[in-house]
């Protein structure tokens, strides 16, 4: 199973365990990669109900892209 990169323009297809495509993942900052790899568990992708945890910090890395888009590339 796979999802699109969530970075906003990314069309790549990435598998249901990673967040984006690399080259988007290693764009964000350590510290956001290290909270999603924290809280992602096996299996959550696949079914409709990640943990809150994973959904903070999800959306927290969606707010940064937010804030410093302008200085990364869109994919």
């Amino acid at each position: 199973m796979s999802h699109r990169c969530p970075w906003p323009g990314c069309r790549t297809a990435v598998p249901s365990t990673m967040w984006g495509c690399p080259q988007h993942w290693r764009a964000l900052p350590n510290d956001l990669r290290a909270w999603i790899g924290r809280a992602y568990r096996y299996g959550q992708m696949t079914g409709s109900h990640p943990n809150q945890s994973w959904r903070d910090a999800h959306t927290a890395a969606l707010a940064w892209i937010a804030q410093h888009a302008d200085r990364q590339q869109s994919g």
